[in-house]
């Protein structure tokens, strides 16, 4: 059964999202580090916003992160039907590295994602 990624350093790097293509073509980043504070990176990899999250939401991304386990998943996972102007993720995770197409992303990728912050800047802000 995977462990959930335990506590660790706040300059440790938990995870690494990018999400690219969708019917614009955009990309973006997210970087969560072990104590919570992420960073959003637009598609030139320009800082496009910071903050923490809540230490509820720190304890359900790491579990989320347990349960997909990256190790064990194949690199590309393929699957589901082809979503045309999708978006693609890349996961980088303690070594490991994911690239899923919407369409062939698990439950447990899909559960990493929600506990993520936005990829793109809220416009109400």
């Amino acid at each position: 059964m995977p462990v959930s990624p335990g506590p660790s350093s706040a300059l440790e790097r938990l995870v690494t999202v990018t999400r690219s293509g969708g019917y614009a073509g955009k990309a973006a980043t997210v970087a969560v580090k072990g104590d919570g504070s992420w960073t959003r990176l637009d598609g030139r990899l320009r800082p496009a916003g910071t903050g923490k999250l809540p230490a509820d939401r720190e304890a359900r991304l790491r579990a989320a992160l347990g349960r997909a386990d990256l190790a064990h998943l194949p690199r590309f996972p393929t699957g589901g039907p082809k979503v045309f102007d999708g978006f693609v993720y890349t996961f980088v995770q303690g070594g490991y590295e994911v690239t899923a197409a919407q369409e062939s992303l698990t439950p447990a990728l899909l559960a990493v994602l929600a506990e993520l912050p936005p990829f793109e800047a809220d416009p109400q802000r």
